[in-house]
């Protein structure tokens, strides 16, 4: 399941150094690669078993579009509050 929203729109250089100044601010892990100006900030990282939650930030091209899936939101509280059984991964 998938959730993606734009919030900004900017080139990658413009947009990776706004990026990077937020997290830094926030204390958030972020991922820069210089040579195609693009980052990467995680404000959950993905967990080690299935199902799993993750979210970040995310410099992306501009065609990107809002989109969710349909019991997005659902699935998403499941996985925050734990109501969901755990899966190892192996």
């Amino acid at each position: 399941m998938r959730s993606t929203e734009r919030v900004d729109l900017g080139s990658p250089r413009q947009l990776a150094r706004r990026l990077i100044s937020v997290s830094e601010r926030h204390g958030v892990d972020v991922e820069h690669d210089p040579v195609y100006g693009r980052a990467r900030a995680w404000t959950r990282r993905r967990a080690t078993a299935w199902p799993m939650a993750e979210e970040l930030f995310a410099t992306a091209p501009a065609r990107v579009i809002d989109k969710q899936d349909a019991s997005f939101e659902e699935s998403w509280a499941a996985l925050l509050t734990g109501s969901v059984p755990q899966l190892p991964l192996d």
